[in-house]
């Protein structure tokens, strides 16, 4: 834990400071109400199967079976209690390089299929979200029970999640088929908002804590329809709490007849793989779905097959639709996740890989004495009565995990006599040899199962033997396919299952995929980065720490940490490790609020709910809404739950709690020819099924000519859900602003994402265009500086090829110029069918040169640009900075103009009086320099479309009202462990560094040098020296 001693709030360690870092959240230990104004809808997406298989068991019919135990379709549980929180509603691991990939990151390009547009949820349109909260059978809905409010899924026209008033459910019994029975009745009776004549077959009935949660499938011609939503939350009370119903309304022209062959779909689901003959296999291909893919404004269905495909190079086990007609690979995802009598005992490392080697006892060991096998108990005590001499043997292999290490496995036998003790010590020498890896595999899988199960004693989905693998070669790697795998030491890092917490990661995902599974999901988890996220959130809550990957890559090294700022929309990336940190940052920050037995309560028991959606920003939402229905204790989400304030707090501050629900819809300003009144306006609505827009929030922030930021409210207008301030400009200005909103229980949405750190920028007055450089030609730009040290991915002038990470664009597919233009100066192309990160930024940084212009004479001469800037989906997001420095001697000094680590992946426009930052002189330079200096991460960047623009010199200037203050403010939080957040204000554009010292007055580290516009800024320190 660090703390900034002495801390006045004073400038004293400030020249000024810098805007970059992470966004602001509220305190962590916040505590609201929620209330509610005729809000529409909530988000809780399903997956649902039959109650309920092993979850080791196939999740779709047809593929090769697994082990099965029995079904469980009931479970005990407890309340959490605590003090109530009311609502007042009115119901109206991650590195993505060559060392570090399945753990850490994704595989780009590795064969993956994204499902067809996405998400078949559709809720971001206002006004027709509005439309079906009016329609006549959910206004009969209210009246009969109440003020609910729904989230609309805008394609099917039906409830995506609902929230409201509890309804007690006529005829209901407290057991798994008179709770089915209850919930049929209730649809049943609502003809008007379900649909009438449906075919549904029950997926699950699973009772968790005091909810029981209840899932169906649609069936359509004797085929049911994947990825859509069933769910009905009732409590032990018989009320339904909350319910949502993807209703597909599917007719006759839906074909559900196939014409490939099954054999033929298992040939379509491996091409585009590697695959090897000799070692992988394709199986299944029997089972028949409909996958439902959405259009501008309608559903489409396609019949597919279910293949599996499993390869061993590269690891993969692999979830395939075949178009059953086609033949084409309709969606593709990879499974796997970047896991006589005496006493057994081991020496292992219980935190990390250099910790010396303690010995525990070893529980859940299976050891044969003659023909019988017991398990070691939990103090690793075993006993067998035998009628004489036995043979005494054991593996590390139990119950619920066996430990492969690819030949030669640690193994024990002796001899022993009736009535003798006979002790095993696996050790690294001796009767019981065995290798470090396999004894810290076996030691902390048990642990965490066990700690799983203490946590929530019905879940079975991890009670078999799950194959754990070490010693696999490579690496710098681990990964959860339906067993963990550990790679060995090399490439820098030690033995991959020497590292405690990377165990406890990966056997999240088993955990996740199995919950889901038992719960009726079809395929585990879905979503990437909610799999990520909540694998972290496993990690961190056994050892009670929000590091991931302690030692990873060495002594005082770690992966990432959960102990974060970082907010939906702005910190989203193509790699779900990094956006699965803005959820697990909601749970830490839930922890420090109600305490770790209530946290990691509900972060489980939330799975019940089995939120998940292509989209991370609605399956995020989804999660926040199932903690609430895990929190609820008395089965009516209307009126609180125990800890409501905290959740809410907790999620607002990154993003996807309430505030995830405020929508902004805004088309940024185009440049003004003269000054004057000038209208801003923006749709805002809410669409949560609690909570609600606070319509006296909306609030536009502008800032003239680098002054500090203005603030006007925005009004309404007679334009449903429309809000309009009125700006008055005098031209040459040039103009910066954002619009914020709040939502009733104090979270704040604003728009753009980032703001204010990324904001729109608009010129007043006529400009005339001095210089143009689309770059169809070099136009006297250079690319090289004799201290660059990139390694690839150098300044090149070419058309862009565009790469993507999980469906986020990295590099630009086209460039900024309209057609017919099509060149930019971009670092590095590859091959269009080459993944990305063959040829971004590495090894050091790569510097472009503009040609030398004059700006003498000019009045008020202008800078624009548009680059694009990608740092955030690599192993190390955010840790390497894009700075842009301008010249007005021939490069004798050189100040900067931009100096940020903020990704921002899209053709951004830069606007900038040079007088600003330098007096305009004949001898004028910009440069631009991308880097990758730090911890190996995926760097692209861009730069088109450079103008230099000049005014009538009989233009006044309008410089706006000047703050007269500097203002730093303490750390928040601080004592702190992971990252602080030093906030400050600023007069006026500046040239400003903010430096931390130690009491002792040394310099610990420079956290930013830079320009920063006048007004309110934040960074972020993680706590680091300038070494790192």
């Amino acid at each position: 834990m660090a703390y900034l001693p002495g801390w006045a709030g004073s400038d004293s360690s400030m020249a000024c400071g810098d805007a970059r870092g992470q966004r602001g959240s509220p305190s962590l230990a916040r505590r609201t109400g929620l209330r509610d104004s005729a809000a529409s809808g909530i988000m809780n997406r399903i997956r649902q199967r039959p109650c309920v298989h092993h979850p080791g068991a196939p999740p779709l019919r047809g593929a090769a079976p697994w082990p099965t135990h029995n079904p469980v379709c009931t479970r005990g549980g407890t309340t959490v209690p605590s003090h109530r929180v009311g609502w007042l509603v009115s119901l109206s691991l991650a590195l993505v390089t060559a060392r570090a990939a399945a753990f850490t990151g994704s595989r780009p390009n590795d064969g993956a299929v994204p499902l067809p547009e996405g998400s078949t949820v559709r809720m971001g349109d206002p006004a027709r979200q509005a439309e079906l909260g009016r329609s006549a059978a959910w206004r009969d809905f209210q009246a009969r029970h109440g003020h609910w409010g729904a989230e609309w899924n805008e394609i099917t026209g039906t409830p995506h999640r609902a929230v409201g008033p509890a309804i007690a459910l006529p005829g209901f019994v407290g057991d798994a088929d008179g709770v089915d029975r209850a919930v049929r009745r209730f649809i049943a009776g609502t003809p008007g908002v379900f649909g009438a004549g449906l075919s549904l077959e029950t997926a699950a009935v699973v009772r968790a804590g005091n909810v029981w949660h209840v899932r169906y499938r649609q069936i359509v011609g004797g085929v049911p329809v994947l990825f859509e939503d069933w769910e009905f939350d009732v409590g032990t009370n018989g009320n339904l709490m909350a319910f949502g119903a993807d209703a597909h309304r599917i007719g006759p022209e839906v074909v559900t007849k196939p014409l490939l062959v099954p054999a033929a779909a298992r040939e379509a689901a491996r091409s585009g793989l590697r695959f090897d003959p000799a070692t992988d296999r394709v199986e299944g291909g029997d089972a028949l779905y409909l996958l439902p893919y959405a259009t501008e404004d309608s559903m489409r269905y396609r019949l597919a097959y279910d293949v599996r495909v499993h390869t061993a190079d590269p690891p993969g086990n692999w979830i395939a639709l075949v178009d059953a007609r086609t033949g084409e690979v309709l969606w593709r995802m990879n499974r796997v996740r970047d896991a006589i009598g005496g006493n057994v005992s081991g020496t292992v490392h219980l935190a990390l890989p250099t910790d010396p080697l303690t010995s525990r006892p070893f529980a859940h060991d299976n050891v044969t004495v003659g023909t019988t096998t017991v398990a070691s108990d939990a103090a690793g005590n075993y006993s067998v009565a035998t009628p004489g001499n036995g043979k005494v043997s054991a593996k590390l292999s139990g119950p619920f995990v066996r430990v492969d290490r690819g030949g030669g496995n640690a193994s024990f036998t002796t001899n022993a006599t009736d009535g003798s003790t006979v002790n095993i010590a696996w050790a690294a020498s001796g009767s019981a040899a065995s290798l470090d890896a396999e004894r810290d595999a076996f030691y902390h899988v048990n642990l965490v199962h066990d700690y799983a199960k203490t946590l929530d004693p019905g879940f079975v989905g991890n009670d078999y033997q799950i194959l754990c693998r070490v010693e696999v070669s490579g690496t710098c790697n681990a990964y959860w396919d339906g067993t963990l795998n550990f790679y060995a030491a090399g490439g820098g890092c030690p033995d991959i299952a020497t590292i405690p917490d990377v165990i406890y990661h990966e056997y999240g995902h088993s955990i996740n995929d199995n919950l889901y599974l038992q719960t009726g999901s079809p395929i585990g988890m879905q979503n990437g980065a909610l799999h990520e996220g909540m694998a972290d959130v496993n990690s961190a809550f056994v050892r009670d720490d929000p590091v991931i990957g302690h030692g990873f890559m060495g002594p005082g090294t770690m992966l990432r940490t959960i102990a974060n700022t970082n907010r939906w929309p702005e910190d989203a990336s193509g790699d779900p490790h990094t956006t699965g940190l803005i959820i697990g940052g909601a749970f830490w920050d839930l922890r420090q609020a109600v305490g770790l037995s209530i946290a990691e309560h509900l972060a489980h028991f939330a799975k019940y709910s089995t939120p998940d959606d292509p989209n991370d920003g609605v399956a995020m939402g989804e999660y926040f809404i199932a903690t609430l229905v895990a929190d609820d204790d008395d089965a009516d989400l209307g009126n609180g739950t125990p800890h409501s304030g905290a959740i809410v707090a907790a999620f607002n501050a990154h993003g996807i709690g309430t505030t995830f629900f405020i929508d902004i819809s805004h088309a940024p300003l185009a440049d003004q020819s003269s000054g004057g009144a000038i209208d801003v306006s923006a749709l805002i609505s809410y669409s949560g099924s609690f909570g609600g827009l606070d319509t006296g929030s909306p609030t536009l922030h502008y800032s003239s000519n680098g002054a500090p930021y203005a603030t006007v409210s925005m009004t309404p207008t007679t334009t449903a859900n429309e809000y309009r301030a009125t700006i008055t400009t005098q031209a040459p200005q040039i103009v910066r602003y954002y619009i914020s909103a709040n939502d009733l229980s104090g979270g704040t949405k604003v728009d753009p994402p980032g703001a204010p750190s990324k904001v729109n920028v608009f010129l007043v007055g006529p400009p005339i265009r001095q210089l143009s450089y689309d770059f169809e030609t070099a136009q006297g730009w250079t690319v090289g500086d004799p201290s660059d040290n990139a390694t690839t991915g150098v300044w090149v002038r070419e058309e862009p090829v565009g790469t993507y990470v999980g469906g986020i664009p990295v590099q630009p597919e086209v460039d900024h110029t309209p057609d017919p233009a099509s060149m930019c100066f971009v670092t590095g192309n590859a091959a269009a069918s080459d993944p990305p990160g063959t040829n971004d930024v590495d090894g050091g940084h790569t510097t472009l040169y503009s040609t030398d212009f004059s700006a003498a004479g000019l009045s008020r001469p202008v800078i624009e640009y548009y680059r694009w800037y990608s740092n955030n989906a690599g192993g190390a997001p955010g840790t390497d900075f894009w700075r842009v420095e301008i010249t007005n001697d021939n490069g004798a000094n050189w100040v900067p103009v931009e100096n940020t680590n903020d990704s921002d992946n899209s053709w951004r426009r830069v606007l900038f009086f040079i007088s600003d930052y330098v007096a305009p002189t004949g001898n004028m330079k910009l440069r631009f320099v991308a880097e990758d200096i730090g911890d190996p991460s995926l760097i692209e960047a861009a730069v088109d479309d450079f103008r230099l623009l000049s005014f009538p010199p009989t233009l006044a200037v309008s410089d706006g009202p000047r703050s007269r203050h500097l203002e730093l403010r303490a750390p928040t939080p601080n004592p702190f462990r992971g990252s602080t957040r030093l906030d400050y204000a600023l007069p006026a554009r500046s040239a400003v560094a903010l430096d931390v010292f130690d009491p002792n007055g040394r310099l610990v580290r420079s956290v930013e040098r830079g320009v920063r516009e006048a007004g309110e800024h934040r960074v972020t320190w993680d706590g680091r020296d300038r070494a790192g």
